[in-house]
């Protein structure tokens, strides 16, 4: 089953991982100051809605609009491919067909810091075919499923997460990678900054810039629904890893955060969560508000 998102949001600027790949190549990474020149780690966006940003926030496009200020990138296309297995494991595979690198730009805290650093947004109105789809894993025992929110006023968004000290995680994920390989536009991105860097190109071909879910890595999808105005417009799809932190070698001194996986060179993207898990705390949530 296939279903076309509303947004893709996957920043790779979150992992210490890819930074430290970078580093040890020779790029200088994000910034350095002694020549002013940025290498930020790109952010991978696609969007249904046209998106309006800065244009030193843009890195690299296939088509925009730009004024000099603010850059205008059309309405892009992704999917997302939905399997289960004969053992009841739901695989999500999310592709973008058609998407931009954004730098993430300036932010409080730290991208390093925080839990979720993968999100995807399925137009609700999906909502019946999905469960249709997973019907024969939904059960009326809803124990264990908790819920959590966030946003006010219109907008709020709430979603599940399962035992009472997964709040930051969601439900649990046996299994993902992600990774810019494959990807036409990072490659050209990382090019052009190998030569601002000076990193001979042949480097490229032995960087490990996607990232596996390692025995060790606590994972969590949190399943959410948006409510605006008291009606469910997108369920939310979030990525998120809490442990185990780790530490890594900045331009600047030392760098610690989360983990976000073993470094690989794949060009596959999914995420493994049960089947039941995934219907359980969809089902919960969109009976949040009755």
């Amino acid at each position: 089953m296939e279903v076309e998102l509303e947004r893709m949001q996957i920043f790779f600027p979150a992992s210490l991982e890819i930074q430290e790949e970078l580093l040890k190549a020779g790029f200088k990474v994000p910034y350095y100051k002694e020549t002013g020149r940025k290498t930020p780690v790109p952010v991978v966006v696609s969007s249904k809605a046209e998106r309006r940003l800065r244009q030193n926030r843009l890195l690299k496009a296939k088509d925009f609009e730009s004024d000099g200020k603010f850059a205008l990138v059309p309405e892009e296309r992704a999917v997302m491919e939905i399997d289960v297995t004969e053992k009841g494991f739901l695989i999500l595979r999310p592709k973008p067909l058609e998407y931009h690198l954004e730098d993430i730009g300036f932010v409080s805290v730290p991208p390093r810091i925080w839990g979720t650093w993968a999100s995807f947004s399925i137009p609700f109105s999906f909502y019946e075919t999905l469960a249709d789809f997973l019907s024969e894993f939904k059960s009326d025992e809803t124990n264990g499923i908790y819920l959590a929110s966030r946003g006010a006023g219109k907008r709020i968004e709430v979603y599940a997460y399962k035992g009472r000290t997964r709040k930051d995680l969601g439900i649990p994920v046996f299994g993902y990678t992600l990774g810019l390989h494959g990807l036409s536009l990072a490659g050209e991105y990382l090019r052009e900054k190998a030569e601002e860097n000076g990193v001979p190109e042949e480097r490229l071909r032995y960087l490990k810039l996607g990232l596996r879910k390692k025995k060790e890595t606590k994972a969590g999808l949190k399943v959410g629904v948006v409510w605006e105005d008291g009606r469910p417009s997108e369920i939310t799809l979030k990525l998120s890893t809490t442990e185990p932190r780790i530490k890594v070698q900045g331009l600047y001194g030392e760098l610690v955060g989360k983990s976000r996986g073993e470094p690989t060179r794949t060009d596959e993207w999914y995420i493994v969560v049960h089947a039941g898990d995934f219907i359980g705390a969809l089902r919960r949530v969109v009976s949040a508000f009755g």
